[in-house]
Order: C-alpha cells, then structure tokens, then sequence
C-alpha cells in the first residue's frame, strides 16, 4: 500500500466503491490512511420522476419518497464496515435527469448530450474533497459495463491525472465479473489506461469486510447480481480468480491523455 495518505475513491452512485475494491478501501483504512468514499451521482432527482426512474424504483422495492435515505443508509453501513469516511454530492443520478435515459439500452448508451457539461461540474463539487486529501491518489471507475455516469466519472478521472493527481481505476464490479467480463474489462483498459495494471492482494479478513459492505445494499443485490448469483459468493470468485486463485483486486493507471469518455 505504500505510506499512509489520504486517497480519494469517487463512486458514481452508491454501492459502486464497495461492489468495486472494498478490500483495499479496508485495507487503506486500517493502515490509517483515512480514505475517503465520494458518491458523485447522490442528489435529488432534477424534476419529475420518468417513467424509467419509477421502474428502477419498483425493482428496488422502495417508494419514491424513501429511496433516497434508503440508499444513503446503506452507504453509511457500507462505509463502516471498511472504516472509510464518506460524502455525496448533490448531482442526480441518471435516471433522474428528466428523460435522457428511459431504458437499460439508453443508459448504457451514448452519454447524452445535455451531459456534456457534467465533469466539469462534477470537479468544481469535488473541490472541497481534494482540498482536504492529503496525497493525490484518487481512484475512478473503469467503466466496464458502459453505464453513462461510470463513463463521465472516469473522464473526470482523466481530467485529475492531467491536473497532476495519481488516478487508478478499478474495475466496475459485478459487470466485470460477467461472463464477457475479462475481455470487456482489458478492452476498457486500452482506452482508459497508459500502463500495466496494479495488484493488491487481499486478507481474508479484508475480503471479508467488502463482501459485509456489500451485503449492506439491500436494495440494489436482486437486481445488480441477478445474473450471477449469490453476492457474496460471486464477489470471493472474481476476486480469486484475478488473482489466480488468491483474493486480489486490480486497478489501472488512468493516463492524462487517455480517451476515457469513448
């Protein structure tokens, strides 16, 4: 892990930081880096709820006025069980940009055009949080999977690496644990990425703490692990099988001239 320093993990919505490489967000935490989760994706909707957005509701099983502290109370359960520290920002989630994303198709799509201005806000909101980071390692989404706002945050990740940060990218999980996973994750790494990929290997205590902080999100396991089975058993697969056998998690180096909004 190197020094303690504070290192910044930014999570497009709420789970994606645990799902993703909880194990090192423990380990960082108990080396007393203090790292610090930032959901970029956590405000309120921006107007009425489409029709979309009601769907992903009722596939979460929670009413429209309860989604919000739902999700937050899972993050905050999350977020103990790596001893990490962790805020939102008040930008909406996709599916709450009125109706530029009204299917799975679409959101997994082409970043809107009305989004084109959103890294930019996304680094003014994120401004306080490196101000208060005390080494410059921040750590993105690599994006396997193609969902809009994953792809905008690794841009942001893109961005950080050209003003001088040290960005990493992990490798979106479940989606890279899909049975097209492996060649979707070194396929994302060629655009995303300007060198060879970092190993962290991972105690079992550690592995154990991200599968607890994912089985915080209640609402969310139905459906992100619909097609791979038991949460916590799929997280300890695709942990050992990187590592060939022994739990590690993967991160890329995000290069300032990489193309990471493709």
């Amino acid at each position: 892990m190197g020094s303690p320093g504070r290192a910044l993990f930014l999570a497009p919505h709420y789970d994606d930081v645990a799902l993703s490489c909880g194990g090192t967000v423990a380990a960082l935490a108990g080396a007393g880096a203090r790292p610090l989760i930032v959901t970029c994706f956590g405000g309120e909707p921006a107007g009425p709820l489409s029709d979309f957005a009601r769907f992903q509701h009722a596939r979460w099983g929670l009413a429209p006025d309860e989604v919000l502290r739902a999700r937050r109370a899972e993050e905050s359960c999350a977020a103990s069980a790596l001893g990490a520290e962790h805020r939102w920002l008040d930008l909406p989630d996709a599916i709450y940009r009125g109706e530029r994303y009204r299917s799975d198709e679409e959101l997994f799509g082409e970043v809107h055009p009305d989004d084109a201005g959103l890294p930019g806000a996304l680094l003014a909101a994120l401004a306080p949080c490196l101000d208060g980071v005390d080494a410059t390692v921040c750590y993105v989404p690599l994006a396997v999977g193609g969902h809009v706002d994953h792809r905008i945050v690794c841009d942001v990740g893109r961005r950080l690496a050209r003003a001088g940060h040290q960005v990493w990218a992990y490798e979106d999980f479940p989606y890279a644990g899909d049975p097209t996973g492996r060649k979707a994750v070194l396929t994302r790494a060629r655009v995303v990425s300007d060198g060879q990929p970092r190993i962290e290997v991972l105690s079992a205590e550690r592995l154990e703490r991200r599968v607890r902080a994912i089985l915080c999100y209640r609402s969310q396991l139905p459906v992100i692990f619909r097609h791979q089975g038991d949460p916590a058993e799929s997280t300890r697969s695709y942990a050992r099988t990187v590592g060939g056998g022994v739990p590690v998690e993967r991160f890329w180096p995000v290069g300032d001239t990489a193309s990471s909004s493709r």
